[in-house]
């Protein structure tokens, strides 16, 4: 018989123990709980696009959707080749925008012995007047580049097209096979 009391007991505290436990789970569970977030993403065209300018290079691309471009730019040694208007950014909507320019990447990286065929590269955003609104200027001190800070946001005003020029210059006695390689940023607001 105590052998039966003693079972009895251990089996009360056991059922009082999980009673407890399933308490506690659910007490627990009540705490938490969810939000839900149903976005709509729908399709539509950037209204700030690149466009080819009267200076076009050739071998340039202007890319799909005209939000990307590859410049074929050159430089000539101890010169600055200038590039009056190879390529416009333009404000397709109703209302203006914010853009700025912002250094993604350059190669050959700065510490190579080719950085030092360069002098400059320079690109120039001119409003429709032909006024300067930024400078993003690229120079080297011998195998080092000296990248450009972001500029400071424009205002690209509605339906208005603006120029983006490009200065050019390698250095005296350059290789003719060195090539810069630049990812410049044009972010919108």
């Amino acid at each position: 018989m105590n052998l039966r009391k003693a079972l009895s007991k251990k089996y009360f505290k056991f059922v009082i123990l999980v009673a407890m436990a399933a308490l506690i789970g659910t007490a627990s569970a009540a705490v938490y709980y969810s939000v839900l977030m149903q976005p709509s993403v729908t399709i539509t065209g950037a209204t700030v696009i690149f466009v080819s300018g009267d200076d076009w290079p050739i071998g340039s691309i202007l890319g799909t959707n005209s939000t990307w471009v590859s410049l074929a730019l050159q430089a000539y040694p101890n010169a600055t080749l200038t590039y009056d208007q190879p390529l416009n950014i333009s404000n397709t909507d109703t209302s203006s925008h914010l853009f700025r320019l912002r250094n993604i990447s350059i190669l050959p990286a700065s510490g190579m012995s080719s950085v030092s065929n360069f002098t400059a590269i320079n690109f120039i955003v001119e409003d429709t007047a032909g006024t300067e609104q930024a400078e993003f200027f690229y120079n080297t001190t011998g195998t080092t580049w000296n990248t450009p800070a972001t500029t400071g946001y424009m205002t690209l005003p509605a339906s208005t097209t603006w120029i983006i020029s490009v200065q050019t210059t390698a250095a005296p006695g350059a290789s003719s096979t060195a090539a810069a390689n630049l990812v410049i940023s044009v972010d919108v607001q």
